[in-house]
């Protein structure tokens, strides 16, 4: 894993040598360095509280208690039949029921593609809908149609998913996780409004009444999202599949904007249930949809995300750890270097990860976050109806320290080039006047 993931830059800094060394570039440098020492100290010292924070809510989250109620819930995916899982429409209940996302699926990515074609949904009855929600104990007023109790999908099966054009076989249908995620993000105040020591602080983390966020910014009702620059805070769901995350963020109206990022494959399903669900959608283009590849590969996906463009407020994901990290199976290592790509220093990260599918890996890539972020566990923030065993959701605040020890070796890195070039160009004008007095 190490090898795949980029070494964290020294905090250490490198000496960028001015043109011939002249004493104005040296004081530069000198003046220019001890400004860095001075913000990376700051850094250290916002950490260091957020960690004091943190240590306290996850206390709070009560996650080392054990579960009273084993048992499937009624809305969980990975314990329906075949054709609810793959083949029926998924009807995600939000708002006590009042509001429904319609979510086509198929068992491959080459088929919902065709289904896109034809403009229609996943082919079959309805996995619930009015009717069937209403026969369910739909507790806490969101279910997914279609009832639990069948057995899981068997892994022969998922071999024969269409892995060509869906590398982790699960891009066009919902999982546990995305049901989970859209209830907590949406059913709680998490992106209500922003905490206090997010609201206190520009995009780029800089901040005037410390890490608890003090003064007028915080105290007040017009809070704002650095990124959005409004009461509501800019979100990209990586992952997105099907889009029961993003849509049910739009659809709610709990966000500014929600970009919903996939693989260029999986784009014809987001697309496809943004079109069935535009009646529930705000107008003014709240839901955009984006291709996104992880890691270094996919810098020309982020150079072109838009038309809301990085850093975001708030970038989630869900079920977006399957395989164990191995060299033909990166996924763990790109998924954590698209992260520290796209936060901003205020920005937090939600993820919801199932533990059915490979726990051992979904620990590891916890482990090896914990280098760039502050991770909280949660149980007890999330609603009760969708608290179980199976389903991790977890916050991610970026380690603002990595944040500027990268931004300044980078900034070092770009100085030492143009040194270098400097000095190259003045040797060969040297070299061109002693040819010519020859």
């Amino acid at each position: 894993m190490t090898a795949a993931i980029e070494e964290l830059p020294s905090s250490e800094p490198s000496a960028a040598p001015g043109v011939n060394g002249s004493d104005a570039d040296d004081a530069e440098l000198a003046a220019r360095e001890a400004a860095w020492v001075e913000e990376l100290s700051a850094a250290e010292e916002w950490d260091a509280e957020v960690a004091r924070l943190v240590k306290a809510e996850q206390v709070a989250e009560g996650i080392d208690e054990d579960f009273d109620d084993h048992s499937p819930k009624d809305w969980q995916r990975f314990y329906m039949g075949y054709h609810q899982r793959f083949v029926d429409d998924c009807v995600l209940e939000l708002r006590g029921g009042t509001l429904q996302i319609r979510l086509a699926q198929a068992p491959s990515a080459s088929v919902a593609a065709k289904q896109a074609a034809k403009g229609g949904g996943g082919g079959g009855r309805a996995g619930g809908g009015a009717a069937g929600a209403a026969s369910g104990s739909g507790k806490g007023g969101g279910k997914v149609g279609g009832k639990a109790g069948g057995k899981p999908q068997s892994q022969p099966q998922q071999q024969d998913l269409d892995k060509a054009s869906d590398p982790a076989l699960t891009g066009t249908t919902v999982w546990d996780g995305a049901v989970v995620l859209a209830h907590y993000l949406t059913e709680t105040p998490v992106l209500a409004a922003p905490p206090p020591a997010v609201a206190a602080a520009t995009a780029d983390g800089s901040s005037s009444s410390g890490v608890d966020g003090g003064g007028a910014a915080a105290a007040g009702s017009s809070r704002l999202w650095p990124c959005s620059g409004a009461a509501l805070p800019s979100v990209l769901e990586l992952g997105a599949g099907t889009g029961g995350v993003s849509l049910a963020l739009a659809a709610t109206r709990t966000a500014a904007s929600v970009t919903a990022t996939d693989l260029p494959d999986l784009l014809p399903t987001l697309r496809l249930n943004a079109g069935r669900n535009s009646g529930v959608l705000p107008p003014g283009g709240r839901l955009h949809v984006a291709a996104l590849k992880w890691g270094p590969e996919g810098e020309a996906d982020v150079q072109a995300l838009g038309p809301v463009r990085p850093p975001y407020d708030v970038i989630c994901g869900s079920d977006l750890i399957y395989y164990s990290y191995t060299p033909d199976t990166p996924h763990t290592a790109l998924l954590l270097w698209t992260l520290r790509r796209l936060v901003a220093p205020t920005t937090r990260v939600y993820l919801s990860l199932s533990l059915h599918h490979n726990p051992e890996e979904v620990e590891h890539f916890l482990g090896w976050a914990a280098q760039d972020f502050h991770v909280l566990r949660l149980r007890r923030s999330v609603p009760e109806h969708f608290r179980v065993p199976d389903s991790l959701v977890v916050r991610l605040t970026p380690r603002r320290a990595k944040l500027v020890q990268r931004r300044q070796q980078a900034e070092r890195e770009r100085r030492e080039a143009e040194a270098r070039e400097r000095r190259e160009a003045a040797a060969r004008e040297a070299e061109a006047r002693e040819a010519g007095a020859a």
